[in-house]
């Protein structure tokens, strides 16, 4: 069989790297799975606290507003870390570093049972966010490099379907061992296996760093650490469709994240259902996310092979789906049922189509900064979609009523998502071209 030629890979996948696995097939998803497993520990440490408050509360006598607060401290502390982590992924090791943060929000997350104060299990949390800060983007880089390009978009779609895995075990899990056990036993115990997956992560293979942007192969590195920051930085903010794609999966969050925050408070409001059965048919919306993100990687992976920009064009027109779902289902005259068909028909939508921007936030990017974009691209879905979501959905409630706000919003933002992936399309095949003979190399 012939080798395929790099202007082939280039027209047929809009490939950076080869189209081969990067340790073997069998190494590449080895190493692969404990990344998956880490994640859902990661999403389960993360979200183990949700199931507990009750406990929590009961035994401190907690305010709602000390009880969000623990939410709040771990993001904080995922915000204050995110940047210089990603930073020393890049110059360092990604596996080596994504294992070290597994061992470390762990132990942090295991250190809340010792709690003997809300200041102490706050400071805890806290912790778990620091040593949550850059896990994703580590992994994507890899990812992005191990994985051959016609399996890209399935990868990180599998990838990023570990984490409602994560929240649904965390927050289960974490409460029935709470209910027999007590909650300090649910916080040492459910770390203990994330702990043990990421001890094994750390001897894997990572893959070595070709020069950075405006360096040539053949020219002695000379560089400084900062310079070679300095010049990542410069050609993310050059490449426009890599902005663009940052700022759609931003709208695609301040989609959804509205619905599942306000969903069973709506339900219970409008059509009297049970708080307990709303939180259950709201989940439904995270099962959904399993199954349609690996399988929308999986078709954009098909169409790629055959032309670069169709995941583009498949990612807008599923986002555009979601939006009409969305206003259709909230627009007046469906009974709850009609209506929670339709919401998880758009919530379907929005989530085959996640891995496309996703994607695009790591294969624009120079090898050697794949980790700094892609947690320039989690902190802009933080920061417009999913810190401002719920606030705004509430402040257009507030005045016109929860079922405009989540008529108005998921549609207003949606419609921008669909705007700016389209605009990214004049600029994805120059930006392409720039980073497409970088080819790391296994370490």
């Amino acid at each position: 069989m012939s080798t395929p030629t790099l202007e082939s890979a280039k027209i047929t996948s809009g490939a950076a790297h080869s189209n081969t696995y990067l340790f073997g097939k069998a190494g590449t998803l080895g190493v692969f799975s404990l990344l998956c497993l880490l994640m859902v520990f990661d999403f389960a440490d993360r979200l183990i606290i949700a199931g507990l408050l009750p406990y929590i509360k009961a035994e401190w006598g907690l305010s709602d507003a000390q009880s969000g607060l623990l939410s709040s401290l771990l993001t904080l502390g995922m915000v204050l870390f995110a940047f210089p982590v990603s930073i020393v992924i890049d110059r360092w090791s990604r596996i080596k570093t994504a294992s070290l943060m597994g061992i470390f929000w762990g132990l942090a997350s295991a250190s809340g049972a010792f709690a003997h104060n809300f200041t102490q299990l706050a400071a805890s949390r806290a912790l778990v966010g620091a040593g949550e800060a850059a896990y994703a983007p580590a992994s994507y880089a890899w990812i992005t490099a191990a994985f051959p390009r016609r399996r890209l978009q399935l990868a990180l779609g599998v990838f990023s379907a570990s984490q409602p895995i994560g929240m649904a075990l965390g927050i289960a899990l974490g409460g029935f061992i709470a209910a027999h056990y007590g909650w300090r036993h649910a916080l040492g115990l459910l770390a203990i296996p994330g702990i043990l997956v990421a001890i094994a992560l750390y001897r894997c293979r990572d893959y070595r760093n070709p020069p950075p942007p405006g360096v040539d192969e053949n020219t002695p590195q000379t560089l400084s650490h900062w310079q070679v920051i300095r010049q990542n930085w410069k050609a993310i903010i050059r490449t426009p469709s890599l902005l663009l794609a940052y700022l759609s999966g931003a709208m695609a969050t301040l989609q959804w994240v509205p619905i599942v925050f306000f969903l069973p408070t709506y339900l219970n409001r409008i059509h009297g259902i049970s708080l307990q059965q709303a939180s259950l048919m709201t989940s439904g919306l995270l099962i959904i996310g399993v199954i349609a993100i690996p399988l929308g990687g999986w078709i954009m992976d098909r169409l790629t092979q055959r032309h670069r920009n169709a995941k583009i064009y498949f990612s807008a027109t599923a986002f555009a789906a979601a939006a009409a779902l969305y206003a259709l289902a909230f627009s007046t005259g469906h009974d709850y049922q009609q209506q929670y068909l339709l919401i998880l028909l758009a919530s379907f939508a929005g989530s085959i189509s996640g891995s496309g921007p996703l994607s695009m936030t790591q294969e624009l990017a120079h090898p050697s900064g794949r980790a700094l974009s892609g947690t320039t691209s989690v902190m802009t879905l933080h920061l417009l979609g999913s810190v401002p979501g719920p606030f705004l959905a509430g402040l257009i409630s507030d005045h016109y009523g929860l079922g405009q706000a989540l008529f108005i919003l998921p549609l207003v933002s949606g419609t921008l998502a669909v705007i700016l992936l389209v605009a990214a399309l004049r600029f994805y095949a120059r930006d392409l071209e720039k980073v497409v003979h970088y080819r790391p190399q296994a370490a």
